[in-house]
């Protein structure tokens, strides 16, 4: 807490010193011809954030469930201006990210919720001071967006030289997934990059992560479940832990081929629609999701051939291969190449080399997701085993 603390006032700091002995009038900002059911909207994502935020000590879930509304109020928001690409990556990064969390949430010590973190004078004092902090930073920016970005002179030169050239020169009608693969492929290389790394780093602390003691027992709803079972020698252990998901496993293993149908969709269109690689990895990781959800890590990793690290390594390479390419030519690294081919009874395909390096970010993207997925479930692997080693029993389900 104190390390975020000056962080966070660093950056307030940082910040605040462009205006700092400068005029500047904040009073002509008014809310005059906002959509009152767009004020709606963030008005519920407002409260949702800070009921997160206040939830988040000793109410886990409902503060994960309100994160998510905050989350689709701002994959509503860029719906709303416009912007299908970053509201398409938004609803499916919170769908992973709320699916991960969720699946963290069971390794974390449980509550105590006797505790009252606000019954010293100093502590009452530190929260006050967080409190102004947090609302020094978050309504700052929301002056410096409002003031300073949207009601600044709009300058068309950047925007015009995108739209002028995404289709002669990268050959696709998707500005946004052109910009994103080939005029700034470099930076793009450079985040999936930083994504493979954090990728292995999370998955190298989750190896040496022991949950907290509390933590290691079966939840209680399946301690009851399996007493049932235990009760009735006709039933197995488990068996009743399975009834209860036959059909969500069912109907999860079915979704999975038209889910890696919609991921091949994202990824073929997103040179011209909204999508792209990103778009569909992050789909096709949300069908590995769903199967170890609906089925456990023992079933998942006997029928579903996964290597995550190969994933990565391979998406890379292929990234780096298709920068390479363009030496043989003459040209600078990822400097791509499109064309526009003519295809009987199909019409005018374009084809551009930025395929083969979105290709590249769909593969990492699968594999670091994946790859973290597995280092959270294979903790459930890792207490059963610890649990047996202590009582002896078998036939418990994780």
């Amino acid at each position: 807490q104190p390390q975020l603390f000056l962080i966070v006032l660093v950056a307030l700091i940082a910040g605040s010193w462009p205006f700092l002995g400068k005029q500047t009038d904040f009073s002509q900002l008014s809310l005059t011809g906002t959509d009152p059911v767009f004020a709606i909207l963030w008005a519920i994502g407002i409260a949702c954030s800070l009921g997160a935020a206040y939830q988040a000590k000793y109410h886990r879930l409902v503060a994960l469930i309100l994160m998510g509304g905050a989350g689709l109020v701002t994959c509503m928001t860029f719906v709303w201006f416009s912007a299908p690409d970053l509201a398409v990556t938004q609803l499916l990064v919170e769908i992973v990210t709320t699916v991960l969390i969720l699946l963290g949430l069971r390794w974390l010590p449980k509550r105590v919720e006797q505790i009252d973190v606000a019954s010293t004078p100093a502590a009452r004092a530190r929260r006050l001071r967080d409190l102004v902090l947090a609302i020094g930073c978050g309504g700052g920016m929301a002056l410096i967006a409002c003031k300073v970005m949207m009601e600044a002179p709009l300058s068309n030169s950047i925007a015009r030289f995108f739209l002028e050239r995404a289709y002669s020169e990268g050959g696709g009608n998707n500005v946004v997934n052109v910009i994103l693969v080939d005029f700034r492929g470099f930076d793009t290389f450079g985040e999936i990059t930083v994504l493979g790394i954090v990728a292995l780093t999370v998955y190298a602390l989750l190896r040496r992560f022991r949950p907290a003691p509390d933590s290691i027992d079966i939840p209680e709803q399946q301690r009851r479940q399996n007493d049932f079972d235990d009760r009735h020698p006709e039933r197995q252990i488990g068996e009743t832990v399975h009834d209860y998901l036959m059909v969500p496993a069912v109907i999860m293993q079915w979704m999975f081929p038209f889910i890696i149908l919609l991921s091949v969709y994202f990824f073929l269109r997103g040179h011209d629609l909204p999508g792209g690689g990103f778009a569909a990895g992050i789909t096709l990781a949300i069908g590995l999701l769903l199967q170890y959800l609906a089925s456990g890590t023992r079933w998942v990793e006997d029928h579903l051939y996964i290597r995550p690290v190969r994933w990565i390594g391979s998406g890379l390479l292929l990234a780096v291969l298709t920068g390479m390419g363009s030496w043989l030519f003459g040209f600078p690294f990822l400097t791509t190449y499109s064309s526009h081919l003519e295809i009987p009874l199909i019409g005018q395909l374009s084809m551009a080399t930025a395929l083969f390096f979105d290709l590249g970010v769909l593969l990492l993207v699968v594999g670091a997701t994946a790859l973290m997925l597995i280092a959270i479930a294979h903790q459930s692997l890792r207490s059963h085993r610890a649990r047996l080693s202590e009582t002896g029993k078998t036939g418990e389900t994780d």
